[in-house]
């Protein structure tokens, strides 16, 4: 089992909030953990007093998969396989199999048989699911909810989600009547791939009912929706490229209060399958209630693959809140990244209003004070050309002397496929963990043929990090941290075209955290106002808050 780190925000609120930040002790399993503790306050807004009630509410941050497919449809991978995947590094799990299509088009060459296909398996193995998913629901350690995916050209594709045991699978044939339905069972229906045309599976808004649809799924293995022009274009599919008016953008100027999350989408059978997609649900405690009421609160945000810390707040108030009008806005934001982070992005009315750059913090000798963060990344070899598709198997000891492993971060994607291989982080101390993972240019997500683990380390120049290789071949190489201060280390497991890994400079907390407070006066016009925050990474794996709302006078 991983151990991922516990991170705790403590909120000492006043006029102007103060956000300290301490680095708590590690747990298993459990992702980057917001604890978020809010003591009675009084605030006077400009022109408005509003009396903000006391809280004392605990809230973690869980990260897990909603959107997500196998061989019950028409993708890859046995429903063991999936939930197995699912509960060995993600908090929460929802399968939602293909189900239905009910304006499916009569395709070339009939391929729209490959859709009819994966329905009949659905409903075929319908129980089996019930079962499985019921099988694996353990609160407070692995939560796994049901679900199935619906498709309409016109109204767009939702996945709808139950915390109930025993969901049925039923028909609609048009989305009032899903809606109707999801509210009539306490359901929620994800609009997800939003950014396709309306008419080709994108989101139809004219439909959308923020009551059963408190959050759209922005980032998925097709790309990104939350704008027309951002990072990861639609590009994989056939259903074209993204259509401003149906993005995230375009909604919230409509005026939609919806919140956002990501999910994989992914038709390998792989939850959480990195790069993919993931949600991060700010609830009480992991358990289907507490998770469901975080999602109808909006208390989420997305991330593309790195599991980003992020806690943004107006006013004291949480992502995802609607709040009444004030003159002066005071903003916070803290984050904590996997890798550098280049910009963290205020946004009003989706309009870029601060920015903030931690990668130009400089480093000084007391960055060593705090915990640094090493990638290490596995794979390339043969490239396509060569002929030579092949999977290579990885097993690895990494061992650490004269420092202190915090923890390992899991960065494994969906490809190649395989039954019976896993990734897997075991045997964890401070002094080390081993390593079994797999990787090839087949079905690479993107392109890119490697698996990485992030290591979060408290050490100095000194401190020694060795990896044994079993698998491939044998050797052993180790670094100082010190010698990859602006260096990195390239190895190679034989002759070319062998596969290779990489130790990636190490990364300071000067450059992948950060908290800082922005104050925002209210224009002169006093209308409705959201504000949401963007951050990417170096690297490019990006996070996406859910926007806070401010009322007009």
């Amino acid at each position: 089992m991983n151990i991922y780190p516990r991170v705790k925000f403590l909120k000492l609120i006043n006029p102007h909030i103060e956000l300290i930040f301490n680095s708590c002790t590690t747990f298993f399993k459990v992702n980057p953990i917001v604890l978020i503790i809010m003591s009675s306050l009084f605030w006077s807004c400009g022109d408005k007093d509003v009396n903000i009630e006391a809280s004392e509410k605990e809230f973690n941050v869980y990260f897990g998969d909603l959107h997500n497919h196998n061989s019950v449809g028409y993708a890859k991978g046995s429903l063991q396989r999936s939930f197995d995947i699912a509960q060995s590094h993600l908090d929460f799990y929802a399968l939602t199999p293909h189900s239905q299509w009910h304006d499916m088009p009569k395709m070339e060459g009939n391929k729209h048989q490959h859709w009819e296909n994966g329905f009949k398996k659905t409903a075929d193995q319908w129980k089996d699911v019930q079962d499985v998913v019921k099988e694996y629901n353990n609160p407070r350690s692995f939560v796994t909810f049901s679900g199935f995916e619906w498709h309409s050209s016109y109204y767009g594709d939702y996945c709808l989600i139950s915390k109930e045991d025993g969901l049925p699978l039923n028909i609609f044939s048009d989305v009032e009547s899903l809606q109707k339905y999801a509210r009539g069972i306490g359901a929620l229906i994800v609009p997800h791939h939003p950014g396709y045309l309306q008419d080709r599976r994108g989101a139809n808004f004219n439909y959308l009912d923020t009551e059963v649809s408190p959050v759209l799924e922005i980032y998925s293995e097709h790309g990104n929706a939350e704008s027309v022009d951002g990072s990861f274009p639609y590009i994989r599919h056939s259903m074209g490229g993204r259509s401003y008016k149906n993005t995230l953008q375009y909604a919230l100027a409509l005026g939609h209060r919806i919140g956002v999350v990501a999910s994989t989408d992914n038709h390998l059978g792989y939850p959480g399958a990195y790069g993919e997609g993931l949600a991060a649900i700010m609830a009480e405690d992991l358990t289907r209630e507490s998770i469901f009421n975080a999602i109808k609160k909006r208390r989420t945000y997305a991330v593309s693959g790195d599991r980003i810390a992020l806690d943004f707040r107006l006013n004291g108030h949480y992502m995802g809140e609607q709040i009444p009008f004030s003159s002066e806005r005071s903003i916070t934001v803290e984050a904590s990244g996997w890798d550098k982070i280049d910009r963290i992005e205020i946004l009003r009315n989706n309009h870029v209003i601060k920015r903030q750059f931690p990668v130009d913090n400089l480093v000084e000798p007391s960055s060593w004070d705090k915990p640094i963060l090493l990638r290490i990344e596995l794979g390339w070899g043969p490239w396509k050309d060569l002929d030579l598709a092949r999977i290579c198997d990885w097993e690895a000891k990494v061992q650490i002397t004269d420092g202190r492993l915090e923890d390992v971060y899991p960065c494994f994607q969906s490809g190649p496929f395989s039954e019976t291989k896993r990734n897997r982080i075991t045997d964890k101390t401070q002094d080390g963990f081993n390593l079994k993972t797999y990787t090839s240019r087949k079905q690479a997500f993107m392109e890119n043929p490697t698996n990485a683990v992030v290591l979060r380390i408290s050490g100095n120049a000194k401190t020694k990090v060795t990896l044994t290789l079993q698998e491939p071949v044998e050797m052993t190489v180790s670094r100082f941290l010190g010698e990859l201060i602006e260096d990195n280390a390239v190895f190679f497991t034989g002759e070319f075209p062998a596969e290779s890994f990489v130790f990636h400079p190490v990364v300071f907390s000067d450059n992948y955290s950060s908290k800082f407070e922005f104050i925002d006066i209210a224009s002169s016009d006093n209308n409705m106002s959201w504000y949401y925050v963007r951050i990417i990474q170096t690297n490019g794996q990006m996070a996406w808050s859910s926007p806070i709302w401010v009322e007009g006078l």
